[in-house]
């Protein structure tokens, strides 16, 4: 196994979610899109996972899920950070719902 396949198998799970989280919070609150994108960037291999999932609900958001960082992104520049904050709704209710899954909390 090469060292990107170890990168990314990591980044599939709570890390990559976990940090994509943190840059955005980070991006928005610091109105630095760079940051933003940097947690867009880090959500694709989640989202790529959750896309081939066989509910096809997941399949869609896991599609969705980098479009609306990267549209945060773009509001965080325009200095709209209240739609860049409910842009991240999506990716904060899905892992809090996974995580809850997880830990049989529900």
């Amino acid at each position: 196994m090469s060292v990107i396949e170890s990168v990314l198998i990591v980044l599939m799970g709570w890390p990559g979610i976990g940090l994509s989280l943190v840059f955005s919070v980070v991006g928005i609150a610091a109105k630095r899109i760079s940051f933003c994108i940097a947690g867009a960037l880090l959500v694709i291999p989640f989202a790529y996972y959750l896309s081939g999932s066989p509910t096809p609900i997941f399949r869609l958001i896991g599609l969705l899920l980098p479009v609306f960082q990267f549209g945060a992104a773009l509001v965080v520049r325009e200095g709209r950070t209240r739609l860049a904050w409910l842009l991240l709704l999506p990716l904060t209710s899905m892992a809090g719902w996974i995580l809850l899954n997880v830990l049989q909390i529900i």
